[in-house]
């Protein structure tokens, strides 16, 4: 019997500063993880603009589409929703006035909050 280990602190900061660059270097988009216009016109799912979830896949999987149970995923995830006032991080995406910049700030603001606890 196998015993699955939470994520270290560390890890999932660097993960959420990977999500962070990734959606510097592509953009962001909100109502889906990626931006799906610009996936049907031809653009490789990895260059598209994402949302903090599509970027947080990224960072980990390479695409942005949930590839499944990862607990690292799982705990990016977790530590951005324990920050947020939203139902959930999707929402949050989706509200108005939370754009790239918002997203950066809260990715990189909990890599940062996470690493001090470490």
């Amino acid at each position: 019997m196998s015993t699955l280990t939470a994520p270290a602190d560390a890890d999932v900061a660097a993960v959420l500063d990977r999500a962070a660059d990734h959606i510097n270097k592509v953009g962001y988009c909100r109502k889906y993880l990626y931006s799906v216009r610009q996936a049907e016109n031809g653009m490789p799912l990895d260059t598209c603009e994402v949302d903090v979830i599509g970027a947080i896949n990224v960072a980990v999987h390479g695409t942005p589409r949930h590839v499944g149970g990862d607990p690292l995923t799982w705990a990016a995830e977790k530590a951005i929703a324990a920050r947020i006032e939203a139902p959930s991080v999707a929402a949050w995406c989706d509200y108005p006035g939370n754009g790239k910049q918002a997203a950066l700030t809260l990715l990189r603001d909990t890599a940062d909050d996470l690493r001090d606890a470490a």
